[in-house]
């Protein structure tokens, strides 16, 4: 009626022995590596450490001597190399500057165009802020709900709000004048 098959990937436990449970195991448990040493972790982990350590040394003889090297290139270089230098970071120092002043004008321009501050905004190019101005300005100023009219098809023509909500009153209190 039943097959007995066994999955090949699960480990099956076998039923105890008639009459009781043993828990003395007759087979000691194999040595993982096989030649029955104990391994050394701590001896182990210490090797590693100097290893380590070793590298370290290293890293920082050659930090050492990269520094050195680009103070002897830069004590080779002549004044004008040096100036030039000197000029090329300060142009760049120069347009980061300017490039954050035109922003902090775009943002402004944008903020005054949407009424979202200037802080809130976010982008490098004036298209960039635009499209985050235009996200988050639903959320800052969100339309105005409209209230709930009711269809004017179903009221009576020529009434106001006024005769309607007295002709209400009338037939909730049964007042017929």
């Amino acid at each position: 009626m039943f097959l007995n098959l066994q999955h090949p990937y699960i480990r099956y436990i076998a039923p105890p022995a008639e009459g009781g449970s043993d828990t003395t195991d007759p087979t000691p448990p194999a040595e993982p590596n096989g030649n029955g040493e104990e391994i050394d972790w701590e001896a182990k982990y210490k090797e590693a450490l100097g290893h380590s350590r070793d590298w370290e040394k290293k890293a920082k003889a050659n930090k050492a001597a990269a520094d050195e090297l680009e103070k002897l290139k830069e004590s080779q270089m002549s004044e004008t190399e040096k100036a030039a230098k000197r000029t090329q970071e300060l142009e760049a120092q120069v347009a980061a500057y300017k490039a954050k002043e035109q922003q902090a004008e775009w943002k402004t321009q944008v903020s005054a165009k949407t009424g979202i501050p200037a802080e809130a905004l976010r982008g490098s190019t004036l298209e960039e802020i635009q499209a985050h101005a235009g996200i988050l300005k639903p959320l800052m100023h969100p339309a105005p709900k409209l209230p709930n009219v009711p269809n004017p098809a179903q009221h009576p023509a020529g009434q106001t709000a006024d005769e309607r909500a007295k002709a209400y009153v009338r037939t909730l209190f049964g007042n017929k004048d």
